[in-house]
């Protein structure tokens, strides 16, 4: 039921206030919107980002459902017991329904077919009133049926075996809904297209043609699509650095079947063992990869920089380029650390690497300096063996020769940023999407303080901070925290997301920043460089038409990263899970990285993470919230204590440790 000017005084305090003419005036109704955090159909939370959280009890959820976009009234909003404010409220509009789908497990338990969800928000056991022709054991997907004995469950698709090699992978895939067929006129217009790229269209006036340049792609070893290349020149002033991205705006034309499906899907999603592409093979793989030896359309962003780096011009223009060479991060670090074999392999290019690694040397001093957040978290690299299990986990190394990579990257994306946002049309900035992440909220702020006195970090921040204050803490914390701390930190952070106004980049202390070098598997690059195409080819009066497109292409853009971030997160934990399954009983050595009333999680050197429950520790174990660590007798477990321990267990994608 919504509220509004039409319901009486009478009504409104009966329904939400308690009751009696001064509830109404003593209680000023107050709405909140956001997403609900629910734990099945008991109760919920409303996560605000500066507002606190508002419980919402099961009776009050009125129909409302995990991930709902919902709109609630607040009935009670009073001092809580332990501080801050006990919000509580009653959903009053359901505003978008979840769209991700429900997967379980069918198990039977006392005479009766269950559902066991994956994703615990949604119960933790429900009754079952359609098999739709599961079976015991079958991973499938449900939805919700509400009854007066509270939710059971229908099954709606059978995904097959919960044991089957790759069906946790699959389960994720189905969650989240991603689509991992292209449909027939996708495919039919990519397939339209030649091999090779038009070479009418590669010698227009507008295409400047760099394939006399030393021009070379470097990336992971497993890459298949090459967004971008990279060349240098020691110029009098300094450097000039050539980034050049694949031109996929010459073939994903607007409102065409490949432009539709590309903004539904709006980014490539790389899962463990697999990708799920935004664009067919014909063209990530084929056409717009700046593949070695091949002519390739692309637009150039060409960037001066003086002697100590520091950018001082930027130009933008279409053109044609051939890679000489498809480098590896590994293979560049080799030839950078001295491989002779490497070194004579690749003579060609040698003199550009190594003045690539002075020039990225130089960009990342000064980025530092004006305060850029470095995170120390922790990449894994996941491998499997022939049949598709789990090989081996470990830490991905940190390479120099991925950094010079990411900072070109970052120079070129600023640079394109700039350039657009400083150009108005008709008084206001052109069309653009950006890329920002505003600065932490004071509330966030306050709670990360609040988890550094606790720790003994030593350090706080001020509830404004500019990002060199926030650099800081990470840089003075002591190193056996200091990777627990930065993903605290990093919670803290306001999310980075596209938006078609530009706010700056607080995480890279940028005044201007957009997404400008993977057009192949993100959309926010390929609308931007759709206008930046019109700019360059009608000046600013041909980009207007694109304000609307931009607002939309923004918000699906941003929601499109969230759900492949969390797809990309839950894979991982899986692929952990599975290969610390093989090793229950075992013994090894980790550092505690988050302690709880529930217990501690403790990381180990593969970067696979497990909870030491609280009823697994003796009796005396006793949780003290004000300095965050668990007291048992004489020991105490905190933030960054080097422990042994034997894994216990594992279920789905959690893992169990015991003490040793």
């Amino acid at each position: 039921m919504k509220y509004d000017k039409k319901h009486s005084k009478k009504h409104f305090a009966a329904h939400y206030g308690g009751g009696g003419r001064s509830a109404y005036f003593d209680v000023v109704p107050k709405t909140v919107s956001g997403v609900i955090d629910c734990k099945g159909d008991r109760f919920g939370f409303i996560r605000g980002e500066n507002t606190g959280d508002v419980f919402i009890s099961g009776v009050n959820l009125c129909g409302a459902r995990h991930g709902d976009a919902v709109r609630a009234i607040i009935t009670s909003d009073r001092p809580a017991r332990e501080g801050g404010r006990r919000r509580e409220g009653r959903v009053i509009e359901i505003n978008e329904k979840n769209s991700d789908n429900i997967v379980a497990t069918v198990v039977y338990r006392d005479n009766v077919f269950c559902a066991v969800p994956d994703d615990k928000h949604f119960g933790e056991l429900l009754e079952i009133q359609g098999l739709g022709g599961a079976s015991e054991h079958d991973k499938v997907i449900i939805e919700l049926v509400q009854t007066h004995f509270g939710d059971r469950a229908r099954v709606v698709a059978v995904l097959g075996r919960f044991d089957e090699i790759g069906m946790d992978v699959k389960s994720v895939i189905a969650a989240h809904n991603l689509r991992t067929e292209f449909p027939r006129d996708v495919i039919e217009q990519a397939d339209a297209f030649s091999d090779v790229i038009d070479s009418e269209e590669a010698s227009k006036p507008y295409r400047r043609d760099y394939r006399g340049r030393i021009i070379f792609t470097i990336d992971g070893s497993g890459s298949k699509d090459f967004d971008d290349a990279v060349s240098i020149e020691k110029t009098d002033s300094g450097y000039l650095l050539g980034v050049y991205i694949a031109d996929v705006s010459e073939y994903v034309t607007e409102r065409s079947p490949l432009d539709r499906e590309a903004l539904h899907r709006g980014t490539s999603v790389y899962l463990a063992d697999r990708v799920i592409p935004m664009l067919p093979e014909k063209l990530s793989n084929g056409l717009c990869s700046l593949n070695e030896g091949e002519d390739r359309l692309v637009l150039a962003a060409e960037i001066e920089l003086d002697v100590d780096g520091n950018r001082i011009g930027a130009s933008l223009h279409e053109g044609v380029i051939k890679s000489c060479a498809r480098l590896t991060y590994t293979g560049v670090q080799a030839i950078l650390d001295g491989d002779k074999a490497l070194r004579d392999k690749f003579e060609r290019v040698v003199p550009s690497l190594e003045l690539m690694q002075e020039l990225a040397k130089k960009r990342i001093k000064i980025r530092e300096q004006r305060g850029s957040i470095e995170f120390d978290l922790t990449e894994t690299e996941i491998k499997f063996d022939e049949v598709g299990h789990v090989a081996d986990i470990a830490r991905k190394p940190r390479l120099m020769s991925a950094q010079i990579i990411e900072e070109f990257m970052i120079l070129a994306n600023c640079a394109v940023a700039e350039k657009f946002g400083k150009t108005l049309v008709s008084g206001k900035p052109v069309p653009f999407v950006y890329r920002v992440h505003e600065r932490p909220s004071p509330e966030k702020i306050s709670a990360l303080n609040d988890y550094l006195d606790a720790v003994g970090a030593g350090v706080s921040c001020p509830l404004c901070p500019v990002p060199s204050q926030v650099a800081k803490i990470l840089e003075r914390v002591r190193p056996d925290i200091s990777a627990a701390v930065s993903k605290v930190t990093l919670r803290a952070m306001s999310k980075a997301d596209y938006q078609p106004t530009n706010k700056g980049h607080f995480g890279l202390a940028e005044p201007y920043y957009c997404h400008f070098t993977s057009p192949i598997r993100r959309y926010p690059d390929l609308a931007i460089h759709r206008i930046i195409k019109a700019y360059l080819r009608g000046g600013v009066a041909a980009t207007t038409k694109y304000r609307d497109f931009t607002v939309g292409a923004a918000m699906k853009s941003s929601k499109a990263e969230r759900t492949a971030q969390d797809c990309e997160r839950k894979v991982d934990d899986y692929k952990k899970a599975e290969y610390m399954s093989r090793h229950i009983g075992e013994r090894y050595a980790g550092i505690i990285s988050s302690v709880t009333d529930f217990g501690f999680f403790v990381e180990l050197e593969n970067s696979a993470e497990g909870l030491v429950r609280m009823n697994s520790l003796p009796p005396a174990a006793i949780f003290d919230a004000k300095r965050l660590c668990i007291s048992c007798g004489r020991a105490s477990f905190k933030l960054g204590d080097k422990v042994n321990i034997i894994v216990e267990k594992v279920e789905g994608d959690r893992i169990d440790f015991l003490l040793a």
